[in-house]
């Protein structure tokens, strides 16, 4: 097997279509035109490139106008005090959770309006891998914007920099790491899922790639960090208190070669940093992860030695830029072979379910657009995966716990759940989420879909084309005369080619385009509940 062999193959829209599933949150066929027309190199760069900078939440609920002293309705709150000046508890927390109900409404738009980009996928990406919640909507931005700023950069920068974050030091204790009080929540995790892995039990507090001791003398590197700005008062900010900082050497474990770590005050976190990421396994670790979050759950010792090593020490070399190990991998013979082996996650379930059915936010107003964002935010939510809400530091099983992974998504509870969101997102109802009951029209432009196929006058063509482009791969005669039955049931395919002629020539006839529009919502309002879609 060639592996990390550049693609030999066509780049057809086969190709295209696989390879922005797996780097975009959903897919429209003007994505695959374009990647057709770029070439898979160009495609590449384009996926690559830098994205323009977005402009912040906004606050969208306008019945408390009077309340948030810090924005009015279509202005950002987020240049204002974490914690709101309002004296009645009661308002402040009001104010303090619609604000978070912006934030994550913003955060689909983010993905939604992505295009061709994989900036958002892999902000997902660390937001998964450096877990931290806080509840705090000022917190949480700041956080996911660092994320989303370094989504295509330096790993080891990034973990410099995501170490003395606000929302991190006060998720994982770090705020309360003192000299006289060391605290080791940070310092675990720091090594165990963000940069290194434990590796094997070797004896009694001794692992493969540290020890237990390593953990306690990296919390003592780690002290005196605090974060201001949880009050009225205060600007948000995180802060270095010499006061509260071990002064005294640290002397790592023989896993780090018996590493002394010299006083060095608020920039000795970064030298702990450094001689971690000296270690090859971290290398391997982060590669490790990347290709269960972009690839295949599935990391055989063939996989190991063929695409983990190779490509970790393309990141070594690159002195941890992530970007280079990536065009490698989305440019090999393995990436175009390893197909159809990925449950979609809810958001990349609901986002294809949008993208590539052209369904859009309303945007005759911030407060449509904000609300129609929220409601797929809470559908996510509901299907197991709730952005800015990690069930615990670890992140979402489907990507760590053995041997599900990926099938963590779909067990007896949520794939009914998943089947029912997809089509209601084509032919409308309720969402009932969490015993509320949210009603969704139908607004997917099924007209505009069979507009955009040649020939869909013909049964067999528009089945194939809306198979094509929502599956990726042929489906069989047998599915093709099921759906067919959905969309002119026991008629002969001359019914649906005379009834279609005749309302392109007859736009404006009501009855023939609302039956025509039913037959549509029906085939399409199928063809999402199949497995099919269920997959990438």
């Amino acid at each position: 097997m060639p592996y990390l062999n550049t693609f030999s193959g066509n780049f057809t829209a086969k190709e295209a279509r696989h390879l922005l599933k797996r780097t975009s949150f959903g897919v429209t066929e003007s994505m695959v035109s374009e990647a057709l027309n770029l070439g898979l190199t160009e495609t590449l760069e384009k996926l690559f490139s830098s994205p323009s900078l977005t402009d912040p939440p906004l606050k969208y609920l306008t019945e408390d106008d009077l309340l948030d002293p810090d924005a009015k309705y279509g202005e950002t709150w987020v240049n204002g005090k974490a914690i709101p000046v309002i004296e009645d508890k009661t308002l402040r927390n009001k104010v303090i959770n619609r604000r978070g109900r912006s934030l994550y409404s913003w955060s689909y738009l983010q993905m939604q309006n992505a295009g061709m980009s994989i900036s958002e996928k892999l902000t997902l990406f660390w937001h998964n891998h450096f877990v931290s919640v806080s509840f705090n909507p000022h917190l949480e931005y700041y956080y996911m914007n660092l994320l989303r700023t370094h989504s295509l950069g330096n790993f080891k920068e990034l973990t410099k920099q995501i170490t003395t974050d606000p929302n991190m030091l006060r998720y994982l204790s770090g705020s309360q790491n003192t000299d006289m009080a060391p605290n080791e929540n940070y310092s675990r995790e720091l090594l165990e899922l963000f940069t290194i892995g434990k590796g094997d039990v070797v004896g009694i507090g001794d692992y493969t790639n540290y020890t237990e001791d390593d953990v306690l003398q990296m919390a003592k590197v780690l002290t005196g960090w605090r974060v201001r700005g949880l009050t009225h008062e205060e600007a948000l900010e995180s802060y270095f208190s010499n006061f509260k900082h071990s002064k005294d050497s640290k002397t790592l474990s023989p896993r780090f070669n018996n590493h002394v770590l010299s006083e060095n005050g608020e920039n000795e976190y970064k030298d702990l940093i450094d001689r971690i990421f000296q270690e090859d396994e971290c290398s391997k670790f982060i590669v490790r992860q990347l290709y269960i979050w972009f690839i295949n759950s599935d990391i055989t010792a063939e996989i190991e030695t063929n695409i983990i090593e190779p490509l970790a020490e393309i990141t070594r070399d690159n002195n941890y830029e992530i970007v280079p190990a990536l065009k490698k991998l989305f440019s090999s013979e393995h990436f175009f072979e390893t197909v159809f082996c990925m449950i979609k996650s809810p958001v990349d379930l609901i986002l294809s379910a949008t993208k590539s059915l052209l369904l859009s936010a309303p945007v005759t107003s911030i407060k449509e657009e904000y609300d129609f964002a929220y409601i797929m935010y809470l559908a996510c939510t509901d299907l197991g995966q709730s952005v800015f809400n990690h069930p615990d530091v670890a992140g979402w099983k489907a990507y760590y716990q053995k041997p599900l992974f990926y099938k963590t998504w779909v067990n007896n509870y949520l794939l009914p759940k998943r089947l029912d969101y997809c089509k209601i997102l084509v032919t409308g109802g309720d969402l009932l989420i969490d015993k509320k009951k949210y009603s969704v029209p139908p607004l997917v432009p099924v007209l505009l879909l069979a507009e955009n196929i040649t020939n869909a006058e013909n049964p067999i063509v528009l089945i194939t084309s809306l198979a094509n482009q929502l599956f990726n791969y042929e489906i069989s005669q047998n599915q093709i005369d099921s759906l067919k039955d959905i969309l002119i049931p026991g008629l002969p395919d001359f019914e649906w080619t005379v009834e279609y002629s005749e309302f392109i020539a007859n736009p404006s006839d009501t009855a023939l385009k609302n039956s025509i529009e039913n037959k549509l919502r029906s085939l399409i309002g199928t063809m999402v509940q199949m497995s099919e879609f269920q997959i990438m």
